[in-house]
């Protein structure tokens, strides 16, 4: 049952080291910082992972929860995020986001896992949350 709105989520960042910090919710704890791009360390997750992350992870649960209610039983979801950081007339910022699903169902629900990706994608929160327009290119097969 999903609880009435406003929901509110709550992060907490502690600078621990010269160029890095813990991220927590909750119990679970994640260690932070720069990308080596920016002279950080490929040791930690960065904000351009977590980002990337953020939208694949989005677009899973929100099609996980429309293959609940409009059964389809996929047995393979896999996303690749890819994510261009450039400069802008604005600053840094990402100039595309490109969601790629491997999507693997039985022959007989192709059409339908179709459909469900695409509106999951439509409805993904993190997605329609960016600036920055997020692509989705999905490959649904049968399995």
């Amino acid at each position: 049952m999903i609880a009435p709105f406003p929901h509110q989520y709550k992060t907490q960042l502690e600078w621990t080291s010269d160029r890095s910090g813990t991220i927590t919710a909750g119990p679970r704890t994640i260690v932070g910082g720069p990308p080596p791009d920016f002279d950080g360390s490929d040791e930690w997750w960065n904000p351009e992972q977590l980002l990337l992350a953020s939208a694949s992870l989005c677009l899973m649960t929100t099609f996980m929860a429309m293959t609940s209610k409009y059964p389809l039983k996929p047995r393979a979801f896999i996303c690749r995020a890819e994510g261009t950081l450039d400069k802008t007339p604005l600053g840094l910022a990402f100039t595309s986001i490109i969601l790629r699903v491997e999507l693997r169902v039985a022959v007989n629900e192709i059409e339908r896992a179709d459909r469900l990706i695409e509106n999951a994608k439509k409805y993904c929160i993190i997605s329609n949350s960016l600036k920055t327009p997020v692509t989705l290119e999905a490959t649904v097969v049968a399995d």
